[in-house]
């Protein structure tokens, strides 16, 4: 794991992609394929939920500390989705943290147990309330229906918290990874403009997707960082999130790309007055330069931010092999983020004890 890296030298941030011996090897077995063929978005929808399910499926039945529920909750439209909590069975003294975590998935795919290992870490850990919402998917539902709904849901549960007995005023966070983190940095500007109440406190931000390849896109990239944009093309073919799958799926999704709900880049006043925020990029990631970028206006901005950057690993590689000490090390450093985020000290035994993606059974 690479902290800080210098994103004004190319050839520093270059190297970020090179790989280890292991690592290598790891990827030489996946060959230059997608984790998730988007070509056939329902398969591909259906891949990942029996993923998802086998997943939880390894991680067995919570703590007795835990306590894990579902719901619906409705839309703008009134349109149900549902949402996962997962909380500690006794609250801490001044109430839980809540935590808000959206699912990736390519904007096609994901539910609402993507996020588990995550949620009963974060949760057993900082006495959190760890809410899990879905959203509708592309190519049925088209942008910005999926960000809207998002946003729905994080207004529901501010208005909700102490349903589960959470007290924002100890932590409000806004996180995702991928698709999940695109909404990340969408929602805590539009928290901000509409003064969203309870406030958000901070952001975990893994991998987020923020621009595309159409000029339009390129355009919002700051000029000062347009030279370190070029992931996209750098590792072309990577393993996991090819840019041809990735087109793909901007394609289903088909945002308007000079909107605010698609990137922060298009707000009126990005950037300042935001809460601490944690990014999560992966070195060998087409999307690898959108996290970096993102992390270091913010910081131009006055933020506070982390970040962790993970050199020569691929798009979501904790998930893929689990076994990998990388991956091991990924999982506890959101520990370790969550615990900057909120203000808490964590052991790292314990962190490491709680922070489990485990080896799945497939059928």
């Amino acid at each position: 794991m690479s902290e800080d890296p210098d994103i004004s030298n190319r050839n520093s941030i270059a190297q970020l992609a090179e790989s280890s011996t292991e690592v290598s090897e790891i990827l030489s077995k996946l060959g230059s394929n997608d984790a998730l063929d988007p070509a056939d978005y329902l398969s591909a929808r259906q891949q990942g939920e029996a993923f998802e399910r086998a997943v939880l499926k390894s991680l067995g039945p919570a703590e007795p500390e835990l306590i894990e529920t579902e719901r619906v909750i409705s839309m703008r439209d009134g349109y149900e989705l549902p949402i996962r909590i997962t909380r500690p069975a006794h609250a801490p003294e001044g109430g839980s943290p809540m935590v808000i975590c959206f699912h990736g998935g390519g904007f096609i795919a994901g539910t609402i147990y993507n996020v588990a290992p995550y949620a009963r870490g974060i949760a057993k850990l900082f006495g959190a309330v760890v809410v899990a919402p879905t959203y509708r998917l592309a190519p049925e539902h088209i942008f910005p229906c999926g960000v809207n709904d998002a946003y729905d849901a994080v207004k529901w549960i501010a208005a909700h918290a102490s349903d589960f007995s959470s007290s924002p005023s100890t932590g409000f966070i806004l996180s995702g990874g991928s698709a999940g983190a695109n909404f990340v940095c969408v929602l805590a500007e539009v928290a901000k403009s509409e003064k969203l109440e309870p406030p958000l406190t901070g952001l975990w931000s893994c991998m987020p997707v923020l621009f595309t390849e159409d000029q339009e896109s390129r355009d919002t990239v700051p000029q000062k960082y347009k030279e370190v944009w070029f992931s996209r093309e750098q590792v072309e073919h990577t393993p996991i999130l090819t840019n041809k799958s990735a087109r793909m799926l901007l394609e289903y999704y088909k945002p308007d790309v000079t909107s605010a709900l698609w990137s922060p880049f298009n707000a009126a006043s990005p950037f300042k007055d935001l809460p601490p925020t944690f990014v999560q990029v992966c070195g060998r990631d087409i999307i690898r330069d959108d996290g970096l970028i993102y992390e270091r206006v913010l910081r131009d901005a006055g933020t506070k931010t982390r970040l962790n950057v993970y050199p020569g690993l691929p798009h979501c590689f904790w998930a893929l092999f689990p076994e990998y000490k990388g991956s091991k090390e990924f999982m506890v450093d959101i520990a370790l983020g969550f615990a900057w985020l909120l203000n808490q000290d964590v052991e790292l035994a314990d962190a490491e004890k709680a922070m489990i993606f485990p080896q799945p059974q497939l059928p």
